[in-house]
């Protein structure tokens, strides 16, 4: 758990059991009695939803640790794809947003994330 004072852009949070990176954060204050309130707008890392809202400082969110990582494109496998680990070698299934699944071909390299069991793909390299 981390403070929402303490969080700054390009950290990873949970937020709706999905994992979202914080795109943007400010700290405002209200008026001259009140207290501070925190701007958070995060992006999900899977479903590309965006989220804003307003916290106050001393509130927690669950930070968490999201594995970047090296592979090569293996095969289409319906709307997504396989991908060898290039540290491993092993094979994941991944999600691949549509503007990538077209460009993609057999053997480019790429870089996805993993977290709770899924992956994505977020670039070919």
């Amino acid at each position: 758990m981390i403070h929402v004072k303490k969080l700054k852009k390009g950290d990873y949070v949970l937020y709706e059991n999905e994992p979202c990176r914080v795109q943007k954060m400010e700290l405002k204050v209200i008026s001259k009695h009140s207290h501070t309130r925190a701007k958070l707008e995060l992006l999900s890392m899977f479903s590309g939803n965006r989220y804003v809202m307003n916290l106050g400082p001393h509130e927690t969110m669950e930070d968490v640790e999201i594995t970047r990582r090296h592979g090569q494109f293996i095969s289409k496998v319906g709307g997504g794809v396989q991908v060898m680990s290039m540290d491993t070698y092993e094979m994941v299934d991944a999600e691949i947003s549509p503007a990538l699944f077209e460009e993609i071909k057999e053997g480019d390299e790429v870089t996805y994330i993993e977290f709770g069991g899924r992956a994505k793909v977020l670039e070919i390299r």
